[in-house]
């Protein structure tokens, strides 16, 4: 089963432009983490914003990310790399780029397979430029997109999804990551209760062995 690596979050912007992620990066190398925020301080958001880059346009709490995140003059742009084998050490990567189109939410989609010291690894994603002064910028959805084309073209290692279901079928297939799996931690994020309702059907040892 795949671990998560880092997750990289750049120009994730909420609650109104007043919290943001301008490109930060999250170390786990396949441990377990914790994230610690204070009430209100955005664990909702956090688990939402990193469920995109499995299934991307994912509700949580009945909330959709379109109204979670701020999109209307920028993308936001999401990144999980992904332990895929341990001896030797491979890598996956899964990227999606968050935007608006016709006031509407869309997507682009992407995949990247890899070793470690590999030049187009999670941390050299082009989320973020320099702009004409040197200062920092993220990247706009057409320079994503000519990035996951060229790479696309380039490299056999890497994939380019305009469709959702095309992509989380290349995820269950090459990457193990299962649809059902990361739906079922939706539901248990989805509430501060719904902890015990994910697992309320559970009577039995077997019942619980086989929700999990």
């Amino acid at each position: 089963m795949p671990t998560i690596a880092k997750i990289r979050f750049a120009n994730v912007v909420y609650e109104n432009r007043q919290k943001r992620y301008n490109d930060e990066t999250f170390t786990f190398d396949g441990h377990n983490g914790a994230i610690l925020l204070e009430n209100g301080g955005g664990k909702t958001v956090f688990v939402q914003t990193l469920l995109q880059a499995v299934i991307p346009h994912l509700s949580l709490t009945g909330r959709k990310i379109k109204d979670t995140l701020v999109l209307a003059q920028s993308p936001a742009h999401i990144a999980v790399e992904w332990i895929l084998n341990e001896q030797p050490r491979v890598y996956g990567l899964t990227v999606v780029t968050l935007f608006l189109k016709n006031d509407e939410l869309a997507s682009y989609k992407y995949t990247y397979r890899y070793s470690p010291g590999d030049q187009h690894s999670i941390t050299h994603l082009p989320f973020t430029l320099n702009d004409a002064v040197g200062r920092k910028r993220a990247a706009t959805v057409e320079e994503m997109h000519d990035y996951y084309l060229r790479m696309n073209e380039r490299s056999i290692s890497a994939k380019f999804f305009y469709d959702i279901s095309e992509y989380t079928k290349y995820l269950e297939t090459n990457f193990k990551l299962l649809n059902k799996e990361w739906i079922s931690l939706a539901t248990i994020n989805s509430g501060e209760g719904d902890v015990a309702k994910f697992f309320e059907a559970c009577k039995t040892t077997n019942d619980l062995v086989n929700k999990l």
